[in-house]
């Protein structure tokens, strides 16, 4: 194989994990890549590992203004010369065939994007399984439900072409939930590799437990994906694809994350808020399958909040 892989590192505030992150890219058994270090305004020593770098050809490193993850990776973008391109996160590290094995899949069904699974990675050591998705390939097109696969950028490979009228929003949460499932969408064939070669670091003090009223904009990101399939198809059976979002990660995940608060006085607030936005932008959703086949304590805990008693639904959290 020939072809160029650009691999994709926003870097800030990272000194503790950028070498192993650097290192598992560099380790890769394939070779032609680019490695693409684009420096978000780091106030650490990130900046100076980047450029001790400098003197290797297959680097190229990007000094930027704190922009925020979606902007360092559209600064990559911009320089990647790749016919691929990969995202990997400055705390995370792949596996030494990850590069190398998906772009074989890729190459070999000419897909436009190749999924791996994850594994999580604790401090303590623990790892937990993520999967990419149950397919081998296929499309969107043929079968819609692979629109909802783990929406992750940093466990693909995708045709850098795929970029060309697509960029990760700016200054919003849950950039990836607003893109992936449009690149999806497009593309005409997407491939699987069932290995766990993307190893995602699940840092301590993480702000996923702080209160922030953007954690709604989950719901932009969902309304974006719908949008984006109206305007280039409308086709009914991925819209309801989509619309299973607003319950897997409106309702759901997002009432989880609200309950582990760590400023335990405002998640009765929070609680009331995402009820309003989720009936605001899907009012059927009790109508949905997600809803419908939820286990006995989710079912109780979805009624509840359905009818304001999140007093009660939190009391069972809390148990």
């Amino acid at each position: 194989m020939t072809k160029k892989v650009s691999i994709i590192v926003p870097v800030y505030n990272v000194e503790q994990y950028l070498e192993r992150c650097i290192k598992s890219i560099t380790n890769q058994t394939y070779k032609n890549i680019e490695i693409i270090l684009v420096n978000d305004g780091s106030t650490d020593s990130s900046l100076q590992i980047c450029k001790t770098y400098e003197s290797d050809s297959r680097f190229i490193i990007v000094d930027k203004r704190n922009g925020g993850l979606s902007d360092a990776r559209n600064a990559g973008l911009k320089v990647a010369s790749g016919d691929y391109v990969a995202f990997i996160d400055s705390d995370d590290f792949i596996r030494d065939e990850m590069i190398k094995t998906m772009l074989e899949s890729a190459e070999k069904k000419n897909a436009d994007i190749c999924a791996c699974d994850m594994v999580y990675l604790y401090d303590s050591g623990h790892l937990v399984y993520a999967s990419g998705g149950d397919f081998t390939s296929g499309s969107v097109n043929n079968n819609p439900a692979l629109i909802r696969i783990n929406n992750s950028a940093c466990n693909k490979l995708f045709k850098k072409e795929m970029f060309d009228d697509i960029q990760f929003p700016v200054g919003v949460y849950y950039e990836d939930l607003a893109t992936i499932p449009i690149l999806l969408y497009k593309a005409k064939c997407v491939t699987k590799v069932n290995e766990a070669y993307y190893v995602y670091y699940q840092r301590s003090g993480s702000i996923a437990h702080t209160a922030n009223k953007k954690i709604f904009e989950i719901y932009d990101a969902i309304d974006g994906c719908i949008n984006y399939v109206k305007k280039h198809g409308n086709e009914k059976a991925v819209l309801n694809e989509l619309e299973h979002f607003y319950v897997i990660h409106g309702l759901d995940l997002t009432t989880i994350r609200i309950k582990d608060f760590d400023d335990k006085t405002l998640r009765e607030e929070y609680l009331i808020q995402n009820m309003n936005e989720l009936n605001k932008r899907y009012s059927e959703w009790k109508k949905d399958i997600f809803y419908k086949t939820a286990g006995i304590k989710k079912k109780f805990i979805y009624t509840m909040l359905s009818r304001g008693k999140v007093k009660t639904v939190l009391k069972i959290y809390d148990k």
